[in-house]
């Protein structure tokens, strides 16, 4: 199997940590792969090429710079034909929202398009035998996929697209989404990776549900969360949060939820992002008994080696739309208890069994009394939880079951 694999980031710094897991295993059922991202420092790549692993030079060395993107996506000849069908045939010029993201999507898919790494890649995609173009997201280098298909000459071309949250939910961005219909027509293997994602792709698109193919990612067994303590006499509790601190993760809310418990607790939040400052600035004034400890971004290693030596008594997630979080699989997998909102494929990995799913819309106060209330469960209950917590990962979300199945999936 010769695989082209886009991504965002991947393999660089800050790369997609679930893809560092598949990885693991593209690299044995794939016998080449060409690796392209979007954004990336060649020199900042967290893996060695090999003979049969190859990095392309990605599309944009300045991720931070939107003046950077603005002039490698003006100043090119690069084809503009089914953007321009699709600004024509449908509304987005009433909508401002809409016509920002057509924007970005033109602006990307230029850059990418008039890029070294794209002329070099039609050329290896052309000479290759049973290519496969693997777009780890629905959007960003996603939207060149209709241009990319009708560059390349080679018949044994196949395209999959994997779809998550934030690519796939078309309500997150003003309901619309860049070319989506094209980009559904042009591939061959459509891959949420949720049930929820894959219910909405076949009650949206019923024209191509013969192309969805369910797959959920997956995360490697690290073995259990230590635990010293399960009584927890020294009554202090430990409460962990993995994610971007972006408006969407509602880090504020849970800020102010854990403000309303009275139990002593040290809250770790592992993320960076742009409302870093203001959640900063908003746990100055926590209340006595909280701690809190910002960890900022830091590798899936060193999170796992937390989970490794570190009692957690809870994992909560509150974020207003989710895929299906990986950050939620690893806690699982260490028999870590969970509350998220019900949201996204959130459903398929929490209950009461595991610990509480919650309404999306949930108040400050209701959040703050499921955190009481897992915390404080008898011994026996909380063992029952970390039980369950751990089968729900071996049954839906062991990296070694999922992704063996994929790549079975599309080498046949």
């Amino acid at each position: 199997m010769n695989l082209f694999l886009f991504s965002n980031f991947f393999p660089y710094k800050k790369a997609e940590a679930f893809l560092l897991n598949e990885f693991e295993f593209t690299k044995k059922e794939a016998s080449s792969i060409y690796l392209i991202s979007l954004y990336g420092k060649h020199e900042e790549s967290l893996i060695k090429e090999e003979s049969n692993l190859k990095l392309l030079k990605p599309i944009i060395n300045n991720s931070s710079s939107k003046i950077f993107l603005l002039f490698k996506g003006v100043f090119n000849l690069a084809p503009v034909n089914f953007h321009l069908n699709e600004f024509i045939k449908t509304s987005i010029l009433l909508s401002p929202q809409k016509l920002y993201y057509w924007f970005i999507s033109l602006f990307i898919s230029r850059a990418a398009l008039s890029s070294d790494a794209y002329k070099q890649l039609v050329n290896l995609v052309n000479a290759s035998k049973n290519p496969i173009l693997y777009f780890y997201w629905g959007d960003n280098l996603a939207w060149t996929i209709p241009y990319f298909k009708k560059e390349i000459k080679n018949n044994d071309l196949k395209i999959i697209i994997r779809l998550h949250g934030s690519d796939l939910y078309e309500n997150l961005k003003h309901n619309y989404a860049p070319l989506r219909s094209a980009i559904f027509s042009a591939v061959d293997t459509i891959v949420p990776i949720s049930e929820h994602g894959y219910n909405y792709i076949f009650n949206k698109y019923p024209k191509v549900s013969s192309k969805v193919f369910l797959s959920r990612l997956g995360v490697f067994d690290n073995g259990l969360n230590n635990i010293n303590n399960i009584k927890n006499v020294s009554n202090e509790f430990t409460i962990v949060s993995v994610s971007n601190v972006v408006a969407l993760k509602r880090l504020n809310l849970l800020f102010d939820a854990l403000q309303k418990t009275q139990s002593n607790i040290i809250w770790h939040h592992f993320g960076d992002g742009v409302l870093m400052n203001d959640l900063s600035n908003s746990i100055k004034n926590k209340r006595q008994g909280l701690k809190v400890i910002l960890h900022g971004y830091v590798s899936n290693q060193t999170l796992i080696n937390f989970y490794q030596k570190q009692q957690v008594d809870l994992f909560v997630n509150v974020s207003s739309s989710e895929g299906l979080p990986v950050s939620i699989m690893e806690a699982l997998s260490f028999g870590i208890p969970v509350i998220a909102t019900d949201v996204g494929g959130s459903s398929e990995l929490v209950s009461d069994k595991v610990g509480e799913l919650i309404s999306s819309n949930f108040s400050t106060e209701s959040l703050g009394k499921s955190i009481e209330k897992v915390l404080n469960l008898k011994s026996e209950e909380l063992l029952l939880l970390r039980s369950n917590a751990r089968s729900i990962f071996e049954l839906k979300v062991n990296a070694k079951i999922n992704y063996l199945l994929f790549y079975n999936k599309i080498k046949n």
